[in-house]
């Protein structure tokens, strides 16, 4: 078996990828600036020296939006593979560039294999729809468990700032949090935020005319706190600087339960919708893919190479049973 490091294994998700996979009888060692291996991801010097030929690096430092790929081209240069966790189209856009690179050191590259691209694509898949028209993705976490000043910050930088979705068929502006609307699977409202869908599922799928990312803060009264942020400058300074207080806040009052779910649109306006939650650990949603993608790698060398799509980053029915034995269920409507 091949060695499994995790890039910041000791943060929230990279700490869940390592126990996923001990569960799944793969070892792991976690990377980072204070850990068993000392790893910059910034560093490329750090990096030449924790990484070693034929290892499978599980990426999961974020946030990843003032990232550079370093990690990626170091990884190119020494023969390993690489597995992120990032869902910053910026970021996305960043290891999508590397693609001739990649291809020719012979490397495989699983970025995005999280929620919400490498799961949404398993969702379309389910789906059955062929020829999609429109995916709109809901993040609806369990925010008591899940507010962690990492996760808060990825939130916070959708709110009254630039982002692009996919509408007519090409990149549009939009400006986070200030569209919103109402999922009936589950029964959430959330607003528009910035995520790599845009970027990866019209890749998969170019008969995709929409494609957007929604997300519901999933504590009292916080949806229309960001939402006015969004609309004033001032207020947006006050809510980063009440980061802490809003991470407390939503750990002692958000929900429990969360969720993951799409809307799936056909050529002839049909909607399909498909959902996973839990009332309970609903984080490992994000998680599993990488987790599972980097045991394959780990087992078995001759998985594909290149920058591999997102919908070939696991198989679907894999993940979904995989998710059951963890309490998360596949909801359709």
């Amino acid at each position: 078996m091949r060695r499994v490091v995790i890039a910041g294994g000791a943060g929230f998700f990279g700490r869940h990828v390592g126990e996923l996979l001990r569960g799944l009888g793969v070892p792991s060692i976690v990377a980072g600036r204070s850990a068993e291996i000392r790893l910059d991801v910034e560093d490329r010097a750090s990096l030449h020296t924790a990484i070693r030929p034929g290892d499978v690096v599980v990426d999961a430092a974020g946030p990843y939006q003032p990232r550079t790929a370093a990690l990626v081209e170091v990884c190119c240069e020494v023969g390993a593979d690489v597995i992120d966790l990032n869902e910053s189209l910026v970021h996305a856009r960043r290891i999508d560039a590397l693609a001739d690179r990649v291809r020719e050191s012979g490397i495989s590259v699983r970025s995005t294999c999280s929620a919400v691209s490498t799961v949404a694509a398993v969702l379309v898949r389910l789906s059955g729809v062929e020829r999609p028209l429109r995916v709109s993705a809901l993040v609806a976490p369990a925010s008591r468990k899940t507010a962690n000043p990492g996760t808060l910050r990825a939130l916070l930088e959708s709110v009254g700032t630039p982002i692009e979705v996919w509408r007519d068929g090409r990149f549009a502006p939009a400006l986070g949090w200030r569209e919103a609307r109402t999922f009936s699977l589950p029964r959430r409202h959330a607003h528009l935020v910035a995520s790599a869908l845009p970027l990866t599922l019209p890749a998969v799928w170019p008969s995709l005319v929409t494609v957007d990312c929604w997300a519901d803060a999933s504590t009292p009264a916080a949806n229309a706190i960001l939402a006015l942020a969004a609309r004033a400058s001032v207020l947006r300074t006050l809510a980063e600087r009440a980061l802490p207080l809003g991470g407390a806040l939503a750990r002692l009052l958000g929900t429990r339960h969360g969720a993951f779910a799409i809307e799936v649109e056909d050529e002839r306006g049909g909607i399909t919708r498909l959902a996973l939650s839990a009332p309970k650990r609903s984080y490992l949603i994000a998680a599993a893919p990488a987790a599972l993608a980097a045991r394959a790698l780990a087992q078995d060398s001759s998985g594909e190479r290149g920058i591999v799509p997102v919908d070939r980053h696991v198989a679907a029915d894999e993940l979904v049973a995989y998710l059951h034995t963890l309490g998360i269920d596949l909801v359709r409507a």
